[in-house]
């Protein structure tokens, strides 16, 4: 973990006092290659781990039980946020219109 640290930092100080000049698109060529090689290492290890692949239906049932969730109560929370937004707006409008537009809302004249 310290190697990977010292790596990141090291990394972090090139780029900042830009002690290597930059080319943009071949540093997104190289992050993305080295994230593809990454994804393929981790998945040639999962896939040689003989646990994990006895665990595959469990965890995979597990996953989309949390994925669900997840999706329906973020998409639930949105709608209730958005219709308290709506009645908070339609509240200043009405305000507004009651006042004739010429005034703030809660103003004392």
């Amino acid at each position: 973990m310290t190697l990977i640290l010292v790596f990141l930092i090291a990394g972090f100080l090139i780029g900042h006092f830009k002690l290597i000049p930059v080319s943009y698109k071949l540093t997104q060529r190289v992050m993305l290659f080295g994230l593809i090689f990454l994804l393929m290492v981790m998945g040639a290890q999962l896939g040689a781990n003989e646990k994990v692949l006895a665990d595959f239906g469990h965890m995979g049932l597990q996953a989309v039980a949390l994925a669900a969730g997840g999706v329906t109560f973020s998409v639930l929370l949105v709608k209730m946020v958005e219709g308290f937004i709506k009645k908070a707006q339609g509240e200043s409008q009405n305000a507004s219109e009651l006042t004739g537009g010429n005034e703030k809302v809660g103003e004392d004249n």
